[in-house]
């Protein structure tokens, strides 16, 4: 028998989204993330891609949309499936297989808003910046601009809101983090996020056979590097 995944998940809820698409609705408690949950989320999606029997999977923290085509199948027999997948599902903590490096110039030009986070962690910027690339983070959902990265949740320590008034100007690249979370913007785009470094590499480039340099399930590891280094990879 196939092992389960955590016992202390509960059974996620489906919800009829549209007459050809099926919400799967994980319970978060009173919690904004769970590494559990995200993970049963995308071991999910890996799974029922492979199996060919849905038109799109889009994944989120704590969901995943399921579409299908209802001149195939019905939506209770896309319910039926969907529970037998769901109570047969193997745990896999990084589906993909995917461990990337992200290069990234902390500070200054590049990191704007990284004294803001110092005060409220009162951590030295290189305390921050160990913290910061020591963890290794999941890629969670992909959005809202093409390549931006909504990863997971960043050391507590580092939580800080939004700005009140978001830049009308993000460069692509850009590293931040909102809240709890941080993210990598794919795009240069208006945006609120606290920006605390940028990578010198392309999230996404429509002129690349494999447009998108990560996707959701990629697990991201953050490489400080300096501005002389981000300059010449840049080049």
């Amino acid at each position: 028998m196939s092992p389960k995944l955590s016992p202390n998940l509960k059974e996620p809820h489906l919800i009829e989204y549209g007459d050809s698409a099926i919400l799967i609705q994980y319970d978060l408690g009173d919690m904004h993330y769970s590494k559990p949950v995200n993970e049963a989320v995308h071991a999910l999606a890996h799974d029922l891609q492979l199996s060919g029997n849905w038109l799109e999977i889009v994944p989120g923290y704590d969901s995943l949309l399921c579409q299908f085509d209802l001149s195939k199948m019905s939506l209770e027999a896309s319910k039926t499936l969907l529970k037998k997948q769901i109570k047969t599902q193997k745990p896999k903590a990084n589906p993909t297989g995917n461990i990337i490096e992200i290069p990234i110039c902390y500070g200054g030009d590049h990191g704007p808003d990284i004294n803001a986070i110092q005060k409220t962690s009162k951590l030295s910027k290189k305390a921050l910046i160990e913290l910061h690339s020591g963890s290794t983070y999941d890629v969670c959902i992909m959005g809202f601009i093409p390549g931006f990265a909504f990863l997971s949740e960043a050391p507590k320590v580092l939580h800080h809101p939004r700005h009140a008034t978001p830049r009308s100007l993000v460069p692509a690249g850009s590293v931040g983090i909102a809240g709890w979370q941080t993210g990598i913007y794919g795009l240069e785009s208006p945006g609120g996020w606290q920006i605390i470094g940028r990578t010198p590499l392309k999230l996404f480039d429509k002129t690349r056979t494999k447009p998108f340099l990560v996707e959701a399930g990629d697990q991201i590891k953050f490489k400080p590097i300096s501005a002389k280094t981000f300059y010449e990879m840049s080049a």
